[in-house]
């Protein structure tokens, strides 16, 4: 789970609400991927709170607006357990796809069960899915039956070039998108 604090209170007309986030550990010293939608407003501070109820601050290190996906780095932990990424060839329409996010309390888990409908979609850039994604789970792992990583969902619009707020506007519509990380982790150094 992924707190931030203070940045903007709205940006395109968009109110943003003081609430958590999810992300995604990627390295096990702390490196974390979530959605840039969760980071539009620049906040001030990060709070990054681990499945064990370790909490600790975070810093922004990069934003890739193309694929509405910020880098995160977790200050002072080690030994993190990495989820396995799912290879970009395993991944198929039709097959199970499982949306996993945090909500307002650490401790429970957002989980919404679906299917693989698409890849290539956004211009190349997603995985789409019918399962059901929101606010809760912007940032979170989209994984398959055997628990590995398909992607990272974001919101996404059609058009390029879009903002972090484009694709909101589909928010509960049972079109989801991910963005697939297997091979990008790898280097990540």
């Amino acid at each position: 789970q992924i707190r931030t604090i203070g940045g903007f209170e709205s940006l395109e007309g968009t109110q943003f609400a003081d609430g958590p986030t999810t992300g995604l550990i990627i390295s096990p010293d702390g490196y974390i991927i979530s959605s840039a939608f969760n980071f539009a407003q620049q906040p001030a501070s990060i709070l990054v709170t681990f499945a064990s109820g370790k909490q600790t601050a975070a810093d922004l290190v990069a934003t890739d607006h193309s694929r509405m996906l910020v880098l995160l780095k977790a200050n002072g932990v080690s030994d993190l357990p990495v989820p396995t990424m799912a290879p970009i060839d395993e991944i198929h329409p039709g097959q199970w796809a499982v949306a996993v996010g945090r909500t307002f309390r650490a401790d429970k888990t957002n989980v919404t069960v679906g299917i693989v409908s698409a890849l290539g979609r956004m211009f190349g850039r997603a995985i789409q899915t019918d399962a059901d994604v929101s606010l809760a789970n912007y940032g979170g792992p989209l994984v398959d039956v055997r628990g590995r990583v398909l992607g990272v969902i974001v919101p996404m619009a059609p058009q390029q070039g879009a903002t972090e707020m484009a694709g909101t506007e589909w928010y509960d519509s049972g079109i989801g998108f991910a963005v697939p990380l297997g091979g990008l982790t790898d280097r990540i150094e």
